[in-house]
């Protein structure tokens, strides 16, 4: 990997997107701190994919624990879960309206 800053990148970016396609990653500094990385288009493409994987598994996952989970509870207690569940969604709204404001 190597790291440009981003007045060079920008100078240099057929060279940086080079280096980026025969080499290895590249990260583009901006104000000393890492802000950008300019990958290979089939690294990006595996990234994507191992990203949805996980997140294909992490929800297999939570749906087997609430199956698991709901399998012993009375309609009454499933429906007071939905109820809480809409209410914090509706809190956790409102506050990032209020945060963004």
């Amino acid at each position: 990997m190597i790291t440009f800053k981003s007045s060079e990148a920008q100078q240099n970016f057929g060279m940086v997107m080079e280096h980026a396609l025969a080499e290895g990653d590249v990260v583009i500094e901006r104000y000393g701190a890492p802000r950008v990385a300019i990958i290979n288009f089939k690294r990006y493409q595996r990234l994507l994919d191992a990203e949805r994987e996980l997140l294909r598994l992490r929800l297999q996952q939570a749906s087997a624990a609430v199956t698991a989970r709901a399998a012993h509870l009375s309609d009454a207690e499933i429906d007071q879960l939905i109820e809480e569940a809409r209410n914090e969604v509706y809190e956790e709204g409102r506050q990032r309206v209020a945060r963004d404001y």
